[in-house]
């Protein structure tokens, strides 16, 4: 049986354990909220490149390429990026 001051102990314990936590996730958070903006600038930061392959016709294996690996790289981002929302939403304290 435990002594009321090993209990004290233990509940201080379990405290810190979950402040230690909370600050982790907290700090996983900002990280998180980071790269969200870095992924929702990007599509002002490579507009014009996008309208360039956008105004592609596939006359060619370049330009069929460009347009095949833009497609490939809006999914993967539109995939992260919900992701990346999403989760920062979980973590907010």
């Amino acid at each position: 049986m435990a002594t009321v001051s090993e209990v004290k102990n233990g509940l201080d314990r379990i405290a810190a354990s979950i402040r230690g936590a909370r600050v982790q996730l907290d700090e996983a958070r900002q990280t998180i909220e980071t790269q969200v903006s870095v992924l929702e600038n990007l599509a002002t930061e490579y507009a014009d490149v996008v309208a360039e392959i956008n105004s592609y016709a596939p006359t060619g294996s370049f330009e069929s390429l460009s347009k095949d690996e833009l497609s490939g790289l809006v999914a993967e981002y539109t995939a992260l990026l919900g992701a990346a929302q999403e989760a920062a939403g979980a973590l907010v304290s």
